[in-house]
């Protein structure tokens, strides 16, 4: 398998896994966290809205919005070209900008899903930005062994 498409389907996990610690009171369980589930309704019921964002002063759902942004991301990971990456990158800031926003109105118990989220969108914009080193990019493939299953000349 090709290193970059293994890359696009990591990256495309990584974004569902986002998508889902966010996605409902059940997904801070993935924290470790389960008894913050009460939290999750007035946490992610409102956003003020981010500058430069489409929600600027009309304001957002964060349980609504922020899923499905991770979720775009997810699916765009999957496919490829120089000019997706550069349309991935602006997403990926305009989500870190989301995230300042709700560290500013989310309860402190639930910072660590926001901190978690931040540095997966980071280390994908050090990525994106081709910043990080070659072994993490491409990461050391496994040596395929040939099958050795039953066919007609093993008999």
């Amino acid at each position: 398998m090709d290193a970059e498409v293994a890359l696009r389907r990591v990256r495309h996990a990584r974004f569902l896994r986002l998508a889902t610690l966010h996605a409902g009171p059940l997904g801070l369980a993935l924290l470790g966290r389960p008894e913050l589930a009460p939290l999750y309704a007035e946490a992610y019921a409102f956003c003020p809205g981010a500058a430069g964002l489409a929600c600027e002063g009309v304001g957002g759902v964060p349980r609504a919005c922020l899923v499905h942004r991770l979720e775009h991301l997810a699916r765009s990971a999957l496919r490829g070209g120089k000019r997706r990456r550069a349309q991935e990158r602006a997403y990926v800031e305009g989500l870190l900008t989301c995230l300042s926003v709700l560290k500013g109105s989310f309860p402190e118990a639930l910072r660590p899903a926001l901190e978690l989220t931040e540095k997966a969108l980071r280390e994908d914009l050090a990525y994106l930005d081709g910043r990080l080193p070659q072994e993490v990019v491409h990461p050391p493939q496994k040596e395929d062994k040939p099958h050795r299953g039953r066919g007609k000349d093993d008999e």
